[in-house]
């Protein structure tokens, strides 16, 4: 089995430093034998500066130096913080595509919220939200400060593929959280019954079999996952907006981890990414964890 690895992705932002501690408090704790820290210089800045200054090659490499050591002395303050040791590197291109081919060869792509430029990426579309729609690795975007270890971690499930994963990558970055694994459903034609002239008798059985069905799907989800049922609190529910249900959970339980799949069952959600998670990525005030 390949190491587990973590990338931090930093623009020596406040978020991205936050990113860094968090990723430095996972590896301490065990959960990655090896981290890395990437600061990419945007090949069109440098491109820029050539055709407006005049800039000669060797200020080029002067100042992917400084930026290296620049990233050296953040992973050294890391390691005298947190006992956690990352290999440092500065790279000039595309920042999206040279994120993606290192994040391709680790377990957990890091992320602060926002970057350096709150404006533009509100925008334009987070960093995130780009990185999100073109890698295949894990993704963690950090909102908060790494004050402590994750302690109570919200796992959004619709019993699909990349739920599956989802909470097994809950289980790995938060070994001793306590893991609330919630189904949020919309009862299917709800809306439409009174119309079709059923009475409130009907409508209430129907919503009691809907009810039912998720609870017998939450229990096959929970067995064939393989973690304790004594870790989870699984609780299944309904709403008429998914995303707002769960922003509402997260805050009544007092979350510091949302964990959701990069797509769910449905196939229009699969070609808009999945409107569930992007409404975390855009709306949640604690940290949002991606499994793919």
């Amino acid at each position: 089995m390949r190491e587990r690895s973590v990338l931090v992705a930093t623009d020596f932002s406040a978020d991205a430093q936050r990113a860094a501690e968090r990723a430095a408090r996972l590896g301490a704790a065990g959960v990655f034998a090896r981290g890395r820290l990437l600061h990419v210089i945007q090949q069109s800045w440098i491109d820029s500066l050539r055709r407006l200054l005049d800039l000669p090659a060797e200020r080029e490499q002067e100042l992917l130096a400084a930026t290296g050591a620049r990233l050296h002395q953040v992973a050294h303050t890391l390691a005298e913080r947190f006992g956690f040791e990352f290999e440092a590197g500065a790279r000039i291109g595309s920042v999206d595509q040279l994120v993606r081919e290192e994040a391709a060869r680790a377990t957990l792509l890091v992320l602060g919220a926002r970057g350096c430029h709150p404006l533009r990426d509100f925008a334009i579309g987070t960093t995130a939200e780009h990185l999100l729609r073109r890698t295949h690795t894990p993704l963690l975007v950090v909102r908060r400060e790494a004050a402590a270890d994750y302690r109570n971690v919200l796992v959004a499930t619709d019993f699909s593929a990349h739920a599956a994963r989802a909470l097994a990558l809950a289980c790995m970055v938060a070994p001793t959280a306590t893991i609330h694994l919630r189904h949020i459903y919309e009862v299917p034609f709800e809306g439409m019954l009174q119309f079709a002239g059923l009475g409130d008798e009907k409508i209430e059985e129907y919503r009691r079999r809907a009810h039912a069905d998720a609870l017998e799907q939450m229990h096959r989800f929970v067995a064939a996952s393989g973690v304790d049922p004594a870790r989870l609190h699984a609780t299944v529910s309904s709403a008429e907006h998914i995303p707002s249900a769960l922003h509402e959970v997260s805050r009544a339980i007092g979350a510091d981890l949302v964990v959701v799949g990069k797509h769910g069952k449905n196939l229009a959600e699969d070609l808009l990414l999945g409107s569930v998670t992007l409404h975390l990525l855009a709306e949640s005030t604690c940290d949002v964890l991606v499994a793919m």
